[in-house]
């Protein structure tokens, strides 16, 4: 009888030490899991930057004309922006000036136009002028501007040159069109300025036509 009872008690330790050991097993291969699963949502994490990273564009930059210029005469009209001193264009070339020029229309300052355009006694004071660009020349001006920002060439038209005053084409192609925009500019003060006011006005009396309905 004791004998019996004896290896009863033995069997229900077996059976409990087995039963831990069992649940035991379990959490190990579920932990084991978790730590498997956690590694490959990783690993597709770190495939998807990737992908990420060798698909992202780098930024693309922007076209400036003044970029067209070498890099110091950059710098000399930066300078001439911030101080509006006259001797940092001395040695711009006319088609330096029209690359600035257009470089004005782009980002519609009418200031800075004023500036490096002929007076020759024809230009009204600053504020009238600018008042008559936003109203009459920036639409223009800026079609003009984003139009030939792929321009194929830009010289001077030896043809009508003078000492003084000179004629610059600038030429862009589209497929089998090419448009040339000529651009005239005289020196003054020892600098080649833009010789563009008759192209507001004109601008102008066309608005003005179209309001009186002739």
């Amino acid at each position: 009888m004791k004998r019996t009872g004896l290896v009863l008690l033995v069997l229900a330790i077996m059976s409990l030490v087995s039963a831990c050991s069992t649940d035991n097993s379990d959490k190990t291969v579920k932990s084991d899991t978790t730590v498997e699963l956690s590694k490959e949502v990783q690993a597709k994490e770190s495939d998807n930057n990737s992908i990420n990273k060798t698909n992202g564009k780098e930024p693309v930059e922007k076209f400036s004309y003044l970029n067209q210029l070498s890099s110091a005469k950059q710098d000399a009209f930066t300078r001439f922006k911030e101080d509006r001193k006259r001797s940092y264009l001395y040695n711009f070339t006319p088609e330096d000036m029209v690359l600035a020029y257009l470089y004005c229309l782009s980002i519609g300052d009418p200031d800075l136009l004023y500036d490096i355009t002929f007076n020759g006694g024809q230009l009204p004071d600053k504020d009238q002028f600018r008042e008559d660009y936003f109203e009459y020349a920036m639409n223009y001006d800026s079609e003009t501007a984003v139009h030939y920002r792929y321009f194929d060439s830009i010289k001077v038209d030896d043809s009508t040159s003078q000492e003084n005053k000179v004629t610059v084409l600038i030429t862009v192609s589209i497929e089998r069109i090419t448009q040339s925009m000529a651009l005239g500019l005289q020196k003054e003060d020892q600098v080649w300025k833009m010789d563009i006011y008759h192209l507001i006005k004109d601008y102008k009396d066309k608005a003005n036509q179209r309001k009186t309905g002739l």
